[in-house]
């Protein structure tokens, strides 16, 4: 994640969004007519998490919480090389997933804190035909790094 904002609901519970930006590469290997084929994939998506983080304690700037949302995934790239010739292929469907985590954060001032968060994450199939990782591993463990910008603070 880039930058994620988070806004307090109350004094544990707050609503995160942010922008996920993600680069998935592929390579395949295809016999064709017993020549074999060399390919790499490339796919750049954009993503707009929204979740939920519910504070489990927190102490002088620090805190730790738990995390449930869900995100949505744009293909706003997708390349293909195949024996040195680069082609664009056609963007794949919005991807849409849900996702669990934990997470410390420390305030570096009341605004703008730094946080980790490792996680789990799961992909539904989005119907397209293009082949990616989030249709080869719909499960997926993350851990995230970043800052986060606090609005409103409940203390």
């Amino acid at each position: 994640r880039f930058l994620t904002l988070s806004y307090p609901l109350t004094k544990r519970l707050s609503l995160t969004s942010g922008v996920i930006y993600t680069k998935l590469a592929s390579d395949f290997t295809q016999i064709m007519r017993s020549q074999k084929v060399e390919q790499e994939q490339t796919l750049h998506y954009v993503g707009i998490p929204i979740g939920l983080n519910y504070q489990l304690w927190a102490l002088k700037g620090f805190r730790a919480y738990a995390s449930a949302g869900t995100l949505a995934y744009w293909n706003v790239a997708t390349h293909l090389v195949t024996e040195g010739v680069t082609q664009e292929l056609p963007k794949d469907r919005m991807q849409w997933g849900i996702n669990g985590s934990i997470g410390a954060q420390y305030d570096i001032v009341p605004l703008l804190g730094l946080y980790v968060e490792p996680g789990l994450s799961y992909y539904p199939d989005n119907g397209s035909r293009l082949q990616n990782f989030f249709k080869d591993k719909p499960w997926n463990m993350s851990l995230q790094v970043g800052l986060r910008i606090n609005f409103g603070r409940n203390e």
